[in-house]
């Protein structure tokens, strides 16, 4: 049993208190926050104590949730790694790669786990593109992308201040930028354009980074609060096939020249975690080699307990900060950037 804290009760806070109250393999001791009456609130829901100083909980438990904001982060994580505390922290891991590199190395020193809410690695059907697409089934990275808008005014919200949030294209689009690393790679060179739309919004609210990648192949991430209409498309093309999903949700998949296939997600998690197939049936399909099909909470609490690195560590984090950081570089410059520019 893991005797967990929450440091941070916000909306985020908040939602993974109530999935991590439910787990067999999990008990929250205690909740805090800044805010005495969002602590209260809480921890009389869930009976437990509650504090506004995270370093009074630290006795007490095993590992830390952590969803305070990305500019309010650094301090929690030394002290909590400093404590020889496991650590979970929502995304992005900060805004700054000095800071980054202090928390990671606080991490490494008192030898804990440190994960980051890189959750579109855990989901459906994120992770049923990257699986093929890791078998070799759709041959070698021609491109992949994302698209997600996500009309939303951040006025009245820390979000829509480019020093707090790092505007759209990192609070939201970091999510987008790891899934595409996932799939292609360090990233090399990338080519962006990000700014602000309404004067009541001071951070970039919609931005768009072409990226290459130093294995070969391309990505594309494009993000908005502020397109006035929902739209999605998540896509992988490679030289013998392709996996595309439209704002339907339509998994469409095609191989060399076969037909073209609506892929069942919950029935397509064949592959395992490193691309390894299973056995083919007679109609060609993979069979199932028993991966895990985990929740992200599930994967933090698996890598503690057997002492595996999680597939979203901060060291991936930190990749994606700084293909973030270099593409607000080359936003403002209006040229291509290398990602090894800024670290």
């Amino acid at each position: 049993m893991v005797r967990l804290g929450l440091i941070g009760l916000g909306g985020m806070g908040n939602y993974h208190a109530n999935v991590l109250s439910k787990m067999e393999n999990v008990k929250i001791v205690a909740v805090c926050d800044i805010i005495e009456q969002k602590a209260r609130t809480l921890g009389e829901k869930l009976k437990v104590r509650f504090c506004t100083d995270f370093r009074d909980l630290l006795d007490d438990v095993d590992a830390v949730w952590v969803c305070t904001e990305p500019f309010n982060r650094r301090e929690v994580v030394a002290a909590c790694a400093g404590a020889g505390k496991q650590i979970f922290t929502e995304k992005p891991i900060c805004l700054d790669l000095h800071d980054a590199d202090e928390m990671i190395a606080a991490a490494k020193r008192a030898k804990v786990k440190y994960m980051l809410g890189y959750v579109l690695r855990f989901m459906e059907p994120y992770r049923v593109i990257h699986d093929t697409f890791a078998s070799g089934e759709l041959g070698e990275l021609v491109t992949c992308w994302t698209r997600r808008y996500m009309p939303c005014d951040m006025t009245r919200h820390w979000y829509g201040k480019q020093e707090l949030s790092g505007g759209v294209t990192l609070d939201f689009g970091s999510h987008d930028c790891d899934w595409l690393r996932w799939i292609g790679g360090d990233v090399k060179t990338v080519l962006a354009s990000a700014r602000p739309v309404r004067p009541t919004v001071h951070a970039d609210e919609h931005g768009m980074v072409m990226m290459l990648f130093a294995r070969g192949g391309m990505g594309t991430l494009d993000v908005s609060w502020s397109s006035y209409l929902n739209e999605s498309s998540i896509g992988v093309v490679g030289t013998t096939g392709a996996m595309i999903v439209g704002r339907d949700g339509v998994v469409r998949k095609k191989v060399g020249d076969g037909p073209e296939q609506t892929v069942d997600v919950n029935s397509a998690m064949d592959i395992d975690p490193s691309g390894n197939l299973g056995t083919r049936d007679a109609g060609g399909n993979i069979q199932a080699t028993g991966r895990r099909a985990e929740t992200i909470h599930q994967h933090f609490f698996r890598c503690v307990e057997e002492d595996v690195e999680p597939l979203t560590s901060a060291a991936e984090g930190r990749k994606t900060l700084a293909v973030i950081k270099a593409a607000h570089l080359s936003a403002s410059c209006g040229k291509a950037v290398e990602v090894s520019e800024v670290g």
